[in-house]
């Protein structure tokens, strides 16, 4: 059951890279991120009226601050990404690049808070992410 949604999440971010990088460089980017999120505001409440849940106001009343949290960081991400390829940044290497850095920084992250473990082999591994950030950053 792991495939479906380890596929889904590559299709969607190869589309989503693509998206940012399409979006024309004459429109504010933020006017960009509004209609995004119109339309995942819509795609999202289709989405949950045809899966199983409780009524609304339960579902609603779930919500916590990692909710409020993780939009205004996918919020900072998009951006991001739109700035990153409006400054230059290649489809090839861009996402690829912040992707290697984010599983350097949820490295720290996990063993910091989480205390997970952090071996000799994540280390390694982490040494190998830096040295491919690097190859992938000089010309």
């Amino acid at each position: 059951m792991i495939f479906l949604p380890i596929f889904v999440a590559v299709a969607a971010n190869v589309l989503y890279h693509v998206a940012s990088k399409s979006i024309p460089v004459e429109q504010n980017a933020f006017m960009g991120l509004a209609v995004n999120y119109a339309t995942a505001l819509i795609a999202s409440a289709i989405l949950f009226f045809v899966t199983p849940h409780e009524k609304i106001f339960i579902e609603a009343s779930r919500t916590n601050w990692a909710c409020f949290l993780m939009g205004l960081s996918i919020t900072g991400v998009e951006a991001a990404f739109v700035m990153i390829y409006r400054a230059g940044g290649e489809l090839s290497t861009a996402s690829l690049i912040v992707s290697i850095l984010i599983a350097l920084a949820m490295l720290a992250v996990g063993g910091i808070f989480w205390h997970e473990e952090i071996t000799a082999r994540k280390i390694f591994g982490a040494a190998l992410c830096i040295a491919g950030v690097v190859f992938l950053s000089t010309k």
